[in-house]
């Protein structure tokens, strides 16, 4: 066995997300592309909660961009549970990839 102290590996805690003042920035997950053509950098979304759990961008038509997978999807859906509202603005375009920034409205 080389090393020393046999520790074993403790992996990186992540960061609580704050409802208050918390983003981030991340790929759009399960794209439809059918509606991301339909938009441009820029463009501010809804962040909803659909009926499976999963957080969702929701246009103002009521389509839906895609999903938001992070490690902070549970944080955010909490914030929301708590009465917290979240956007999504498009930051990049590069189809068939996406990515938002996710902040409190």
């Amino acid at each position: 066995m080389s090393g020393s102290g046999g520790g074993g590996y403790i992996p990186p805690q992540r960061n609580k997300f704050d409802c208050e003042t918390s983003f981030l920035t991340t790929s759009v997950s399960s794209i439809d592309i059918a509606v991301l053509e339909k938009h441009k950098e820029g463009v501010l979304l809804d962040v909803i909660v659909d009926k499976k759990g999963a957080l969702v961008l929701e246009d103002g038509d009521g389509e839906i961009l895609g999903a938001i997978l992070h490690s902070n999807t549970s944080d955010i859906i909490e914030c929301m549970e708590n009465g917290a509202v979240y956007e999504a603005e498009i930051k990049k375009i590069n189809t068939p990839a996406c990515t938002v920034k996710v902040y409190r409205k």
